[in-house]
């Protein structure tokens, strides 16, 4: 019996080495599936390309999908010698005799269309990179990307940085900062289900319609979090609702959901006035503490915080919403959602396509 286990374990060694052989990409196609969102019908394709970054390898991944809102390009570096990992989208940095920060600063706002200001880490990461913070003014505060340039200064990716040995799904979950997360269910479940979403979005609110009852009938299967993403340079009011869904969960926890309930119901309504106006006339009523929500509302400390948590999610790519991550992975919601309302019914252990009525 021992023989016949030791030549099955051989063989499956063997089996997995030839594999190997015949695709040597096959550790970095696993690395960036798992890296980029799960979409309908989806193709991915890893492509190297021939001139690229100082120390590593250079990679195109191409994500084609049946629904137009998913999928798309994004660029990887791999260092054979550290194993690091990065994956985002390029820029190239033209010659000019400008001090690095400068060529950044210019070839960057350049090629995303608005204006930033670039500041390089003095001390290099793993073969050679180093860390570069990309940061633009708004009417709220300093908002600052996150990107990387190589040892021979050519090429700046803006994305997310990890390594083959390590699980994408807790590089990303670290990234986003998911302890920040505001979470209900069952925090020992085997299950996670994350909610990026901003409170302006109306994908966001129909997104809540078919999400949230089904996660409500399944609270004990489920930790399921939710992390604010304001789209405030689209969403007049976004970053508000953001900061006051924040104060609310810091000063009353318990009427927190109710909060995003009205707020997802009542979007059109509330975008007719003044959200402070709102805001005040939703405490009164809900007999929430205003003086203590006003107080952590108008804290530029909780604004800032706020503004870091959008901008790590921009670092993973995520920049539009809703965008839910089920077990680790992204998954692209569409125009109506039911790719996504199909993940994370599977994910529960419900069958596609049915009621949430059903999912108790």
């Amino acid at each position: 019996m021992k023989r016949t286990l030791l030549f099955l374990a051989t063989l499956l060694v063997c089996t997995a080495s030839q594999a190997q052989m015949k695709d040597p990409l096959a550790p970095l196609k696993s690395y960036a599936a798992k890296s980029m969102s799960r979409c309908a019908d989806a193709i991915m394709t890893l492509d190297q390309l021939e001139t690229g970054p100082a120390n590593f390898e250079f990679y195109k991944i191409t994500l084609r999908s049946s629904d137009q809102y998913c999928g798309g390009v994004k660029f990887m570096w791999y260092s054979p010698k550290s194993q690091q990992i990065v994956i985002g989208p390029v820029v190239k940095l033209s010659d000019s005799p400008k001090p690095l920060a400068a060529r950044i600063t210019d070839d960057v706002t350049k090629a995303m269309g608005n204006g930033v200001a670039a500041a390089v880490a003095p001390f290099p990461l793993p073969d050679g990179l180093r860390a570069v913070n990309l940061t633009k003014d708004t009417p709220f505060g300093p908002f600052t990307y996150h990107a990387f340039v190589d040892a021979g200064e050519q090429f700046v990716i803006l994305g997310m940085r990890g390594n083959l040995r390590t699980d994408p799904a807790q590089t990303l979950r670290e990234t986003i900062g998911v302890a920040n997360a505001v979470r209900k269910g069952n925090p020992k479940a085997k299950i996670e289900i994350l909610e990026l979403s901003d409170l302006q979005c109306p994908s966001c609110a129909r997104a809540h319609v078919k999400v949230d009852p089904i996660i409500e009938k399944n609270l004990s299967k489920v930790n399921y979090g939710r992390l604010d993403l304001p789209l405030f340079e689209h969403h007049q009011w976004a970053l508000q609702g953001a900061l006051a869904a924040r104060a609310i969960n810091h000063v009353a926890p318990k009427k927190y959901w109710a909060y995003l309930d009205y707020v997802f119901k009542n979007q059109e309504e509330i975008s007719k006035r003044p959200f402070d106006t709102f805001l005040q006339e939703y405490l009164s009523d809900n007999d929430i503490d205003k003086a203590a929500v006003q107080k952590i509302y108008g804290s530029k400390a909780e604004r800032a915080a706020l503004l870091d948590q959008v901008s790590r999610a921009f670092s993973v790519g995520i920049a539009s919403t809703p965008t839910y991550i089920v077990n680790g992975q992204m998954v692209g919601f569409g125009p109506e959602g039911n790719f996504t309302v199909d993940a994370i019914k599977s994910a529960i252990g419900l069958p596609a396509g049915t009621a949430a009525s059903k999912g108790k």
